[in-house]
This record gives structure tokens, C-alpha cells and sequence, in this order.
């Protein structure tokens, strides 16, 4: 559920959305559990109370929280749900939707009528927190609903051992925007530290993923298998969207939940839509035996399927006994291997085979189809597996106005291989590296950017430091009038930092002030974005600078920490890279921490892209154009 008692109409000045097409919501008989999550507006770096004060960007709700989305969450009853209606949002800079609580999944009529119950009682907390807070001169009074919210997320079931694990986290979103919108889904387990210890977050794994949501309806349906290692049933956790690259994304989510589907009963065999077709190859998808030495060659129509299947949406894969190396080779060959998902070319049985590819795309067997020119083969997977539709090889002209072949037209269906096939990336990725959370990373393609600061830049970088907090070294917030003053200063370097990875891009994430020196590089100011904490962008940038901005070849670079009420994970990055602090300052610095062998700072699995430099000396500037690549993480 959302925090629809946050909603101001008054900031409400589009039309709510509507449905321009018709689609087919998840209903209650299809879900049989799910859990109960309290989504709410967030910022990506957000310090209440504190940064109300110095932040430019913070406009208060009816709870003087800081209002992220334009108008708060709108009930939407031009869409139809497993709710009844949709939730509209209309994203702002810096804004993120964000639940937190335990992994724990209930009846789903009993967790609508508990969201009915709250839905009620929160304009009554509401009224009588406002009440409160008047009398005792206290602000936490007002935001007595989303602090109760926030606790009873944490409690909810917590003694439950008994919940059902998950099938999956399922989203249903309607875009009802012309371009594509993509955000990032990040699950992150609560670690609590016992009597206050604190943990090092920097190494804490996630599971993390990209979204796309079309023009339209689409549904996105992220198995339990991805995020259990970070997500177990009764354990604590985090969720959390955001925008990519800050985009100002008008959504409406339909179901946002972890589920447990309901058993569904064993249709007449074909009387589904197909969603995924299971290829063999000998004397099918080409013609001749590639074992036996034939030069085989591919039907022409079987080709012209393959791609009109993959346009429909339709999933492509195959259960071929055959040799694995010599049969892809012959696939990529052709051009057709990357149409395929999960191939299994072995000598097993063809039913395990099948079975082993619709564990791993996570539909139903109901919905396969499996070619073959064998009628042995069909014979066993028809009675190993009744739910799956076979069909011989001599049948397949057919398909091209097989109704139960029709998949679908939308945007979506014509990006659901490639979709997939991140998914597989990431998946072979996280199998390999297993626990090395290093090893993971060094997968993801991380790119930094780093820029010289110039005038486009002002408004990124004036929200970065004034609402950066937890990757905050210096612990500096500044005024518009401050910065200006740090920006025309001459003798000192602005670097804009801008992140990516496979998974897409991050945007504007970092800001630091630089000045350079014989003995010493100072780090006068550095602000990081909490999205790329754990990436090991710090120390990239560390690296960075003391190899390409480093004209007098000092030894030593000095990073301005101070202290402050957020910014331990800071402290925690410098520990790590082996800074040491010092007590007194030399020069005239303030203190801070001091790193004397550079070299160790070298980071591998990070491409660095620098287009320029600030140039104190006045000299012309060079341009970087090749990619540094660095050692190994410290």
C-alpha cells in the first residue's frame, strides 16, 4: 500500500492519467499470498530533519517530511487491479519509492482488509499528531503516521516461522508516458548490529536490477530464486525504485508485492497461449543430422518463424540431443543462436530438458510448446510433461496463424528476449562469483566518467552538496552563495563524477574539490551518491587523481573528513583503502585522513573515462581519450 493520506490535490494540475489500451490485470483468484509492503516517498540522499534547512530542494508534505513526488501518491480509479485501482506518481529529482520491513507473506484477503484499516485510520493519526505536535512544540508529533507505518513494516509477522516463501516479486505498471522508463530495483537485507555495533557496508551484498517499463501495460514477474539470498522469509529488508539517471518517470503501479500464486488446474493440453517454443534440431530447425556429418541447412520457414515468433514475444529455446560445441557453433553459424534461452543440447531425456529451461524462465509448462521430427521424443515428453503442446516438425507452417501462437505486439514483447537475456548475464555472473562480492562487481562493467565542472553542471552539483550525506566526507553543506564562491576560486579543481554499468546509468553521482601540491593532493571536499555505495567509485577517483592529476608528483593524498551524525560509511570507505587519520594537520589543513602509498589504491574492475582537467598552471588542457584501467581493489 502507498501513503495516499499524503496526497495534496491542490499540486495535483495534470489529468490523472488513463488507460489508452486494454489489458489484463493479476486478479485475487491467481495470487494465493503476499506480503504486506509500505511503499512511501523518498529522497536518494535524504538526512531528515536536518537537510530541511540547507536544501533547496525540500518542499514539505502535510508532514513536513520532504515532499518527493509532485503531488504525493495518487489513487487512481481509472485502472482496474487486483486492488481495484492504481497508485499514479509523478517522480521528482531525487526521488525514490522505498519499502522496508520483513519478508513475510499472508492471506491476500487479509492483507487487503488490513491495508483498507490503515487506509482509515491514518487521517485520524494524522489529525491527532498535528494536534500533538502544536502542543508539545514538537515536529516528530506530525509524522506520528509514517513513524507507526515504518514500525508496524518492521513487526509485521516477525514471529511468523511458518510464512510461505515467495514465487515472486511482481510488478504490473501502466506507463502512460510515450518513451520507455527504466528504474532500478535495489533489495538490500537489514543487518542489525548487536549492541549498537556498527557494520561495514561497504561490502554489503544486494540484489540489484534494471526495469523497463514500456508505453502501456506491462508485468515483470522477478522469481524468488534472484533475491533470496538477500530477501528470506522473516528476515528484515529494504526495497527500493528509483529513477534512472534522475529521469522525472509518471508511473502507475498497479501491484508492487512479493506473491505466492494460487495452484492452478491442469488445462486441456494447448488450450493456452504459447510462451515459449522448444526446439530440436536434426531433421527440424535444419534440415539433415549434424553428428553424422551432414552439411544440414536450415528450412527457410523455419528461420522466418523464429524471427516472427521473437518479434510476437514469444521465447525461443532448444532440447536437442546432440554435441553441444559443434551444434552452437553451427547456430552462430547461421545467425540464429541468439535467439535462443537456456539451450540444452546434451543426450539427456528431452523432458528434463524442457522441464530444466521452464524452471530457469519461471512459466509454466502449460504454456510451452515442443517441435520435433521424432515421434518417439513427442511421445516422451507428451507423457512425462501433459502440460506442454507437442507438434511435428512437419507442422510448423502452420504456426504462423496458430492463434495460441499470436504472443503479443506490444514495445514490451519486442524487447522480452533481450530482457531475459540480461537476466541470464547477471545470473551466470552472481552463480560464478558465488559469495566474492569483488569478483561480482568486476562483472557489472562499472564505468566512471569524470568531467571538469562547467556551468550545466550548477544545479546536479548544488543538490549534491547539499543533500549528500552518508558519502559526505568533509561534511560540508553549502549555500548557493558558498558555492559560487568554491566555483570561481581558480586554484582549486571541480570534478563532476557520472556512473554506469550494465545494468544502465546512474547519472551525476559524485562532486570533489581538488587542490593540488608538491607533497600533497588534497581532497578538500568529496560528496558521493548513496546509489553507488559499495562500487568502489571513491577509490577509482582516488586512483585517478593521483595518476592524471598530479603534475608535481606528490606522494600523499589527503581526504578533508570530519565527522558527522551521517557520514560513518565514509569513514568506513577511507578505513578500507587504508587512510590513517592524522592529528595535526600540516599546512594549515584541518584534520583529516592521509593515504602515503598510492599505488595501493589501484582498482581493476572500474574503466575510467576522463575528458579533461582543471588546469590551475593555465596550461592547455589535455584530453584523455584512452580507457585506464587500473590494478587491484585495496
Amino acid at each position: 500500500m502507498f501513503d495516499f493520506d499524503k496526497y495534496e490535490r491542490r499540486l495535483h494540475s495534470e489529468e490523472p492519467a488513463a488507460p489508452s489500451s486494454q489489458y489484463q490485470p493479476v486478479a485475487n483468484s491467481d495470487v494465493s499470498a503476499m506480503s504486506q509492503l509500505f511503499w512511501g516517498e523518498h529522497c536518494v540522499e535524504c538526512a531528515a530533519p536536518s537537510c530541511y534547512e540547507s536544501c533547496d530542494l525540500y518542499q514539505p508534505r502535510p508532514d513536513k517530511r520532504c515532499r518527493r513526488f509532485t503531488y504525493g501518491s495518487f489513487k487512481n480509479r481509472n485502472f482496474h487491479s487486483l486492488r481495484g485501482y492504481g497508485v499514479e506518481i509523478s517522480f521528482k529529482k531525487w526521488a525514490k519509492i522505498e519499502a522496508a520491513g520483513r519478508l513475510t507473506l499472508a492471506p491476500v484477503a487479509a492483507v487487503l482488509l488490513r491495508e483498507r484499516l490503515i487506509e482509515w485510520a491514518a487521517p485520524v493519526a494524522d489529525l491527532i499528531g498535528k494536534v500533538l505536535g502544536r502542543i508539545t512544540k514538537n515536529d516528530n508529533w506530525d509524522s506520528i503516521t509514517y513513524l507507526l507505518l515504518q514500525r508496524l513494516a518492521r513487526r509485521t509477522s516477525s514471529r511468523d516461522q511458518a510464512t510461505p516463501v515467495p514465487d515472486a516479486l511482481l510488478f504490473e505498471v501502466y506507463n502512460p508516458s510515450a518513451e520507455t522508463v527504466r528504474m532500478q530495483l535495489n533489495i538490500l537485507p537489514k543487518i542489525e548490529g548487536e549492541n549498537g555495533a556498527k557494520t561495514l557496508v561497504r561490502l554489503q551484498p544486494s540484489f540489484v536490477t534494471t526495469l523497463s517499463f514500456p508505453t502501456g501495460y506491462s508485468r515483470h514477474e522477478i522469481a524468488a530464486s534472484r533475491f533470496q539470498s538477500v530477501a528470506a522469509p522473516g528476515g528484515l529488508f529494504t526495497i527500493s525504485m528509483i529513477p534512472e539517471a534522475d529521469n522525472n518517470a509518471r508511473l502507475v503501479f498497479l501491484t508492487a508485492d512479493f506473491v505466492k500464486f494460487a495452484a492452478q488446474p491442469v488445462a486441456e493440453k494447448g488450450a493456452n497461449k504459447i510462451k515459449c517454443v522448444v526446439w530440436d534440431l536434426d531433421n527440424t530447425l535444419w534440415k539433415g543430422i549434424l553428428i553424422e556429418g551432414d552439411d544440414v541447412a536450415v528450412r527457410p520457414e523455419v528461420e522466418q518463424l523464429l524471427k516472427h515468433l521473437d518479434e510476437r514475444g514469444i521465447l525461443l529455446s532448444i532440447a536437442s540431443k546432440n554435441d553441444h560445441a559443434s551444434a552452437w557453433q553451427k547456430l552462430e553459424q547461421f545467425g540464429l543462436a541468439k535467439y535462443f534461452l537456456y539451450p540444452q543440447i546434451s543426450w539427456g531425456p528431452k523432458s528434463l530438458a524442457i522441464k530444466s529451461v521452464a524452471e530457469r524462465l519461471n512459466i509454466g509448462l502449460d504454456t510451452f510448446a515442443f517441435i520435433d521430427d521424432n515421434p518417439f521424443e513427442l511421445d516422451q515428453v507428451g507423457k512425462t510433461l501433459p502440460g506442454v503442446l507437442c507438434l511435428d516438425a512437419n507442422e510448423i507452417a502452420a504456426l504462423f496463424t496458430d492463434p495460441r501462437f499470436r504472443g503479443s505486439s506490444s514495445a514490451e514483447s519486442r524487447q522480452r528476449r533481450q530482457m531475459y537475456q540480461e537476466t541470464i548475464t547477471r545470473e551466470e555472473a552472481q552463480k560464478e562469483f558465488g559469495t566474492n562480492y569483488l569478483q561480482f562487481l568486476a562483472s557489472c562493467g562499472i564505468k566512471l566518467q569524470i568531467d571538469s565542472y562547467s556551468p550545466e553542471d550548477l544545479e546536479r552539483v548544488a543538490e549534491l552538496v547539499q543533500r549528500t550525506n552518508q558519502l559526505n566526507f568533509s561534511g560540508h553543506k553549502y549555500t548557493r552563495d558558498q558555492l559560487n564562491g568554491i566555483l570561481a576560486d581558480q586554484q582549486l579543481e571541480k570534478y563532476v563524477l557520472r556512473s554506469s554499468d550494465h545494468y544502465g546509468s546512474y547519472g551525476t553521482v559524485g562532486f570533489s574539490i581538488v587542490k593540488p601540491g608538491e607533497n600533497m593532493i588534497q581532497i578538500r571536499d568529496f560528496m558521493l551518491s548513496c546509489r553507488v555505495q559499495g562500487k568502489f567509485i571513491e577509490q577509482a577517483f582516488f586512483n585517478h587523481v593521483m595518476q592524471h592529476h598530479n603534475p608535481q608528483n606528490a606522494r600523499t593524498l589527503w581526504v578533508n573528513y570530519q565527522e558527522t551524525a551521517r557520514n560513518n560509511p565514509a569513514l568506513q570507505v577511507l578505513e578500507s583503502l587504508g587512510f590513517k587519520k592524522c592529528n595535526t594537520a600540516s599546512d594549515g589543513l584541518l584534520e583529516g585522513m592521509v593515504h602515503s602509498a598510492p599505488k595501493t589504491l589501484d582498482c581493476a574492475f572500474i574503466e575510467v573515462h576522463c575528458l579533461g582537467s582543471a588546469n590551475p598552471q593555465n596550461q592547455p588542457q589535455v584530453e584523455l581519450a584512452d580507457k585506464i584501467n587500473h590494478g587491484q581493489p585495496g
